[in-house]
């Protein structure tokens, strides 16, 4: 249950702490005095996104904290699937900064706000004034069926599956879209294909025919050079080879008187060696100037062949072809893989679908069952709030598509009164009306969702007199169960309590402060009075308030 909370720099609040107690606490205060602000920073610590605009100083950061007794509740399982330190007194802290920016913690340790939903779900269920709208959502009620039928791990489980289904709905378009369009590409691409492959391109022979083709282009150039260079080297009696040997005939002569010329003479003979190596290469010929024409044919029609395919598909080299053609072969390849894709794909949705069915035709009969039961309870409970004769028709049908509650759709009829028709429910009833019908409801789930905590923010709106007493009568039978705590109007609910807190505006040098304060039983006899006639207190109603208090 929730046992303290502190709020700084929230709205009107400069500062307050609130000491909870079990049992059944009421809230009561003037029009405007910041009633509802404490709701909406408990909301803060449930996960209710954070506005910057909450700030009473912009200056400073915002610091909402929460201290709850888990004791006797069975969640730390939620806790470790968070990676959260668990502790019997638990702490859910939110800090809003004064650039916009918030920050959520669990028992000092930082947590995301679906951690801090997932966890206050659990511990706290707050209803607002403006709750009664939903009563006109069919996953209201959906929810409240389903909590009653004890099947929420089923529905849970079918929601899991559903997103799934779709997630896999979604994949199986892409993959048929996607075989369109290669099935439209298919036999341009494997054309494509085929003439790359046929010109069986090789890395590295675009550069070695540029090469030879420069080579044999030049030939008549490249022969007579040679031939100057045989010439020039050995074939003249005056070559450079002849000329060496003398030199080298000389130094082995003189070498015989000095051990300083062998060195000379055995670098000149390693020059005999290196133009002996030359002439063996250039004696070897690069290429074949025989059949010059031939060859060239040849290779222009090779190298034209490797420049038209660059230029068709904008490359400048064999390897970007190679690459190209490497694509090519995959994407054909994917193309025919896709067919096997989108088969299995079909498989697993249609075993999907199967399970959906079942799920959902399980979960349908569940709730059918248990819909007499919720009539009957809720007409009873609706019976001593002065709506004897309200009746309810529940009206579940298959649904066309699957939602997240399963394939089923709800109608909620309601008749106030015996000969008036069933209308919608949210069409026909009363805010007052409505406000009876929450409360009943509230108090069915109250046995169901073992939640420790329950906040009613004015449920009696609408509601007075002999009502008020008999809501207040269910909101205390309630609070044997579960801490409730209820924001009130109405004198009758708020002497119920008890605890008994009243929220006031304190004005301090101009500034307007909200501070709330835990009244004893003199100080509720006088607020409760107040609440009965006005600002002026009569005897009449501190008499009054003193019977409603005992």
């Amino acid at each position: 249950m929730l046992t303290k909370i502190s709020i700084k720099n929230f709205a009107l609040i400069d500062k307050i702490e609130i000491d909870f107690s079990n049992g059944f606490s009421t809230i009561t205060g003037d029009t405007g005095s910041g009633k509802s602000i404490l709701l909406n920073a408990l909301s803060l610590l449930t996960g209710k996104r954070a506005d910057h605009n909450s700030l009473k100083d912009n200056n400073i950061k915002c610091i909402i904290e929460a201290e709850f007794c888990l004791s006797k509740l069975n969640i730390k399982h939620v806790f470790d699937e968070n990676n959260l330190d668990y502790f019997d007194q638990t702490i859910l802290r939110r800090e809003i900064l004064p650039s916009g920016k918030s920050r959520s913690f669990v028992n000092d340790t930082p947590a995301n706000l679906e951690i801090m939903k997932s966890i206050g779900e659990k511990l706290i269920d707050i209803h607002t004034q403006h709750e009664s709208l939903m009563l006109s959502n069919d996953y209201f009620f959906f929810s409240l069926i389903d909590n009653l039928s004890e099947q929420q791990n089923i529905v849970k489980n079918f929601s899991e599956n559903l997103l799934f289904y779709k997630e896999q709905s979604l994949e199986l378009e892409k993959l048929n879209r996607l075989n369109i369009s290669l099935k439209n590409d298919y036999d341009y691409n494997l054309y494509i294909l085929n003439e790359l492959l046929n010109s069986k391109l090789v890395l590295g022979e675009q550069e070695e025919i540029e090469s030879k083709l420069k080579m044999l282009k030049n030939s008549e150039e490249i022969r007579t050079s040679l031939e100057q260079i045989d010439s020039l080297l050995y074939l003249d009696e005056s070559s450079i080879e002849n000329k060496i040997i003398v030199l080298n005939s000389i130094i082995s002569n003189i070498s015989k008187y000095s051990d300083n010329y062998l060195e000379i003479k055995d670098r000149i003979e390693s020059i005999l060696i290196e133009l002996d190596d030359i002439k063996t290469e250039l004696n070897t010929p690069t290429l074949d100037f025989s059949n010059d024409s031939s060859e060239l044919e040849r290779m222009e029609l090779r190298i034209n062949i490797i420049y038209n395919l660059q230029k068709k598909h904008s490359v400048n080299s064999v390897a970007e072809l190679i690459k190209k053609t490497n694509k090519l072969q995959l994407q054909l390849q994917k193309n025919e893989n896709i067919e096997i894709d989108i088969e299995n794909l079909q498989n697993e949705i249609v075993l999907k679908e199967s399970l959906l069915d079942e799920q959902s035709k399980k979960i349908s009969i569940s709730r059918k069952k248990i819909l007499p039961k919720l009539k009957l309870d809720i007409e009873s409970i609706l019976n001593h709030l002065g709506m004897e004769n309200a009746s309810f028709n529940f009206n579940i049908n298959d649904a066309k598509d699957y939602n997240k509650f399963g394939k089923n759709t709800i109608e909620v009829m309601f008749s106030s009164n015996k000969g008036i028709e069933y209308a919608p429910l949210f069409k026909v009833a009363s805010g007052g009306e409505l406000s009876r019908i929450l409360l009943s409801i509230k108090s069915i789930l109250s046995s169901h969702l073992k939640l420790p905590t329950m906040i009613f923010d004015e449920i009696d709106t609408g509601i007075s007199g002999e009502m008020s007493n008999a809501m207040a009568n269910i909101m205390l039978g309630m609070s044997k169960n579960m801490q409730i705590i209820a924001i009130t109007h109405l004198p009758q609910i708020a002497a119920k309590g008890d605890h008994h807190f009243n929220v006031y505006k304190h004005d301090n040098f101009g500034i307007t402060n909200t501070k709330i304060k835990k009244l004893n039983f003199n100080e509720r006899v006088d607020e409760i009075a107040k609440m009965l006639s006005g600002d002026i207190l009569s005897d009449s109603a501190l008499v009054h308030a003193r019977e409603l208090l005992n």
